[in-house]
């Protein structure tokens, strides 16, 4: 147990030592994994902003359903329970004839000869609007209404529907992709930083090879200053993505209120457990990749 703890206190010291004695390269790598960071939390942020704004756009696809003249209300209502209890069916309402024609009006003030001609005589039709848990589901979901005998027609935009989809799925797969590119280029740029530190300690790490040290008691120093600097750096980062997406969603609240960026703090605890662990990892991977030719005596 004295030299588990005393080897724990002198891998604790060696870090701290090497992270000031090269106070000049520690900082070069927090900075180099701070901007890593930002750029690959750049893209998270936008990449969860475009999902989000495609679920929200998804959730706000509707499909009507007009139902044949002279249906009695009760056969109506009794499609309504019926079909509330559908699979994919988020939400049904049901609106009267009257209740469409009085939104045409409100929606259509200015058209004169619209409104005359529905207080005149109403031509519209009993409904249903109906929303969905996956806009990929409106279309059997369509199908499924055409089949009842009181439905007139069915009405959905099903060029909007399988658009949103296709670009929600075209989003994911860029964002991966751009962040697994990413991810490698900061592995690469601080894999050499911390080669360079390690190289200016190279004979150091010989001696100690030499006298009969471990390969693992060598590296932990270094893996665990690897893995310092990359939570300093991560936290850099993150620091600078939450105070620039509190600027943005400000701003955006005044110029686009209509635009539905996501919240900030789902957004950030994406962003936190992101950079912490991939600060972490590669803070870690980069050490030992970069100490690895030093042991080979």
């Amino acid at each position: 147990m004295a030299m588990n703890l005393n080897g724990v206190s002198y891998i604790v010291r060696e870090t701290m030592r090497n992270l000031i004695r090269n106070s000049w390269m520690s900082l070069a790598s927090v900075s180099t994994v701070a901007i890593s960071m930002f750029v690959l939390s750049f893209f998270l942020v936008l990449t969860i902003n475009l999902n989000h704004v495609t679920a929200v756009l998804q959730s706000q696809v509707e499909m009507k359903i007009f139902i044949n003249r002279h249906v009695p209300r009760s056969q109506e209502l009794a499609l309504l329970r019926q079909a509330r209890h559908w699979p994919d069916v988020r939400r049904i309402d049901f609106f009267t004839k009257q209740q469409a024609a009085a939104s045409l009006k409100q929606e259509f003030p200015d058209q004169r000869d619209l409104v005359a001609l529905i207080s005149k005589s109403n031509p519209l039709f009993d409904g249903y609007d109906v929303y969905t848990y996956r806009p990929q589901a409106i279309p059997q979901l369509a199908e499924r209404f055409h089949k009842e005998s009181i439905v007139h027609t069915v009405v959905y935009e099903g060029q909007v529907v399988s658009r949103l989809d296709k670009l929600s799925n075209i989003l994911r797969w860029v964002g991966w992709i751009v962040e697994g590119l990413l991810g490698l280029a900061t592995l690469f740029i601080i894999v050499n930083t911390i080669r360079l530190a390690v190289f200016a300690r190279r004979r150091e790490v010989q001696v100690m090879k030499l006298v009969g040290a471990t390969d693992w008691f060598i590296r932990w120093p270094f893996v665990l200053e690897g893995m310092v600097l990359g939570i300093l750096g991560s936290l850099v980062a993150d620091v600078v993505v939450d105070g620039g997406y509190r600027w943005l969603t400000g701003a955006a609240a005044v110029a686009l209120p209509f635009w539905p960026l996501a919240p900030l703090h789902s957004v950030m605890s994406e962003v936190l457990m992101f950079t912490l662990i991939g600060g972490v990892l590669v803070g870690v991977l980069a050490s030992m990749v970069a100490l690895r030719r030093f042991l080979r005596i």
